[in-house]
């Protein structure tokens, strides 16, 4: 029932749409030759021009759906327009005449007694046949435009969504290679404490074990908050201070207007990762590894830095000589943001390096989940 009532003011909705196009019509040409007759000395009563229109004008309010169905079923292709354009051709014909035809038995019957239906038919056939035809073709390339502007918007948004579906492969193809590169680092790590530190070694196997079960929790998210971000991170770096112990020290300059700002999931890890395989990791003495968060000029800026470390000359802060983690991290933010996102890598004074985010801010919205319980613990 609720069907058949949404079909039914679909197309009383566009009945109303014919009949306000055709009484335009009906009143432009009207007005037309009522004026060219005003002009050269001898007009008739207004409401005759309107009522001669009306029978020619109104016959085609009742043909064009036959006609715009037509154009939609059969339309001419661009490509092979010989399929359907001998079909429009003697359609245009024919409708043209069954219009002249209806025309004329209107007005005999609107005058009677002035002249026959054949009279009638033969008078308005020779005047108004090639309109009828034209008008037609009007009708026929109405459709045509319609349709192909319909099928134009529907590719684009075919395209649109297998785009978006690229996009999301490509970021998980992403994820996919950071996690291994991760695993194999932290693997190494406690490999290196299990015969000098098995206690340690234990904790950071737990600590590992409790790390992966978030990147399993957040493997369906493509963005989550910077506040949910940093838990991971902390948790990463809990592993990573078991293994340095008081070599290395993490501090943290968040605004807090900055977490609740929504970026791409397990984003900050591989630089943190990163900051410690090229810092402490590498040089002897201590380390302090600094993420920094701020808004700028309506920008989320995130900046993570190590102050144990060099920036090698093959490394350039655009991009040239980066290894797995900056460069997938890049490729990310520019499959979620379409270049709008910026990560450079420049070396601090007197030691150090540092890499800095610049991305578009956005909330998002935040949910507690498991995993944010889980890095709660």
């Amino acid at each position: 029932m609720q069907l058949s009532t949404v079909y039914t003011r679909k197309y009383f909705r566009r009945f109303l749409q014919l009949l306000a196009l055709w009484s335009a019509v009906v009143v432009l040409f009207a007005l037309q030759w009522y004026s060219f007759d005003v002009l050269h000395g001898h007009p008739g009563p207004l409401i005759v021009y309107f009522r001669w229109n009306m029978e020619q004008w109104y016959t085609w309010l009742l043909l064009s759906p036959l006609v715009l169905w037509l154009a939609a079923k059969r339309p001419i292709d661009p490509r092979h327009p010989q399929r359907a354009l001998l079909l429009h051709l003697l359609a245009s014909f024919l409708f043209a005449f069954v219009a002249v035809t209806v025309q004329s038995v209107v007005s005999h019957f609107i005058e009677p007694g002035v002249n026959s239906i054949l009279k009638n038919m033969a008078f308005i056939l020779s005047k108004d046949l090639a309109i009828g035809i034209l008008t037609y073709w009007g009708l026929t390339a109405l459709a045509q435009t319609l349709h192909f502007y319909k099928e134009n918007s529907d590719r684009q948004v075919r395209e649109s969504h297998l785009e978006r579906q690229l996009a999301q492969a490509q970021l998980k193809v992403l994820q996919m290679q950071l996690h291994p590169h991760f695993l194999f680092n932290t693997l190494h790590a406690i490999g290196t404490l299990v015969y000098e530190d098995p206690q340690s070694a234990e904790q950071m196997l737990l600590n590992l074990g409790s790390l992966l079960r978030v990147f399993l929790e957040q493997e369906a998210a493509q963005q989550i908050s910077l506040r949910r971000e940093l838990h991971l991170v902390d948790l990463y770096l809990s592993i990573q201070k078991i293994r340095f112990q008081d070599r290395l020290t993490v501090r943290s300059v968040i605004d807090p207007e900055t977490l609740d700002c929504a970026i791409p999931s397990l984003l900050l890890q591989p630089l943190v990762e990163n900051a410690i395989v090229h810092g402490i990791a590498k040089n002897p003495g201590n380390d302090e590894i600094e993420i920094s968060s701020y808004h700028q000029r309506g920008r989320l800026v995130i900046k993570i830095s190590n102050a144990n470390s060099t920036l090698l000359s093959e490394v350039h802060p655009d991009g040239g000589g980066w290894g797995v983690g900056l460069s997938n991290t890049m490729q990310r933010l520019a499959q979620t943001y379409d270049g709008a996102a910026k990560l450079s890598i420049n070396a601090r004074s007197p030691r150090g390096v540092v890499c800095e985010i610049s991305m578009p801010s956005t909330k998002g919205a935040p949910e507690f989940t498991a995993a944010e319980e889980l890095l709660a613990l």
